[in-house]
């Protein structure tokens, strides 16, 4: 498993994500630096769509004959956005917001577009690195 590709990849954005905010909750800087949720939304991203691309076509769990740049997008943004929307529904029941109710929709907004840019980043990254694999791999034959 630790030898599949992007599964490191993953590891390593989760581990970001996670050291971000537990510097962020002991530093304070989501209500110091407002932009620094969207940073963490961002790799967020970037974590989730390499975990669902990795997930989809690397893990095994899958029979994945179509390894093509629209199925990457498919899993690896559906799969992200399907947890930011999860992740801000949970803000909303557990009242985990940060910021008053009038600004709620812009942050909400700023949230899952980071989240959605953070997708595509990381979606690019793992289909680069599956098109350098298929390449070396006609290369050779």
């Amino acid at each position: 498993m630790f030898k599949k590709p992007l599964f490191v990849e993953t590891l390593i954005f989760f581990a970001i994500v996670l050291v971000l905010h537990i510097i962020a909750t002991i530093y304070h800087l989501y209500w110091s630096i407002y932009e620094f949720d969207s940073l963490v939304h961002f790799f967020a991203g970037i974590a989730l769509a390499l975990f669902f691309s990795w997930f989809y076509f690397f893990s095994g769990f899958f029979d994945t004959q179509k390894r093509n740049l629209r199925m990457f997008l498919l899993i690896s943004i559906l799969g992200a956005m399907l947890v930011g929307i999860c992740w801000e529904t949970y803000e909303i029941i557990f009242k985990q917001t940060m910021v008053q109710k009038v600004d709620y929709p812009y942050d909400l907004a700023m949230d899952l577009i980071m989240d959605f840019l953070g997708a595509i980043a990381g979606c690019f990254y793992a289909y680069i690195k599956e098109y350098n694999k298929q390449m070396i791999i006609k290369n050779q034959q």
